[in-house]
């Protein structure tokens, strides 16, 4: 049986089960329930052509844990057919042999955009808000896409075009 977004009923699940069986409730319960909300984008990359900015976006989504994110979903294999097991754990090592490219190749990215919430509130004149938090998203995919460099000038170029865009002046 394949049900449709089991990772997010099943990371929605959590919390209740780490309260039932008295887990702790901090970091541990967290880390779980982002495995399991993860937990089926290895698989989805691996079966689209794996793109560099699919794996990005797994990368800064898992953090940290994209290793145990691997491991799980490797461990998750659970076809009796050795051929289609053999498919997955390829289309597995592709992912992995792609996070380690792009590990090395533009871990720079993978950091917040150098012009922050607080910087976009102050040229707009803004409060916190919908905006704000549109922008802020603009910007980060655009570093994550490569798109433009995580570097100040073309940062301040995209926000300045996407806020003209949306009706915004300095």
């Amino acid at each position: 049986m394949d049900l449709h977004n089991h990772n997010i009923i099943g990371a929605k699940m959590v919390p209740g089960i780490f309260r039932r069986l008295k887990l702790p409730m901090g970091a541990e319960m967290k880390y779980v329930q982002k495995l399991v909300d993860l937990h089926m984008r290895p698989q989805v990359i691996a079966d689209s052509e794996v793109t560099d900015s699919a794996v990005r976006r797994l990368l800064n989504d898992a953090g940290d844990d994209i290793d145990d994110l691997m491991q799980l979903c490797e461990a998750d294999i659970t076809s009796k057919n050795e051929v289609k097991k053999k498919m997955f754990l390829e289309n597995f090592r592709m992912v992995r042999e792609k996070l380690t490219d792009l590990k090395e190749k533009d871990y720079k990215r993978l950091l917040q955009p150098v012009i922050d919430g607080n910087e976009i509130m102050e040229l707009f004149h803004l409060k916190p808000s919908r905006e704000v938090g549109e922008l802020k998203q603009y910007l980060k995919d655009a570093v994550l896409d490569n798109r433009v460099e995580n570097e100040r000038e073309p940062l301040m170029q995209l926000l300045m075009e996407k806020a003209r865009q949306m009706g915004l002046t300095p």
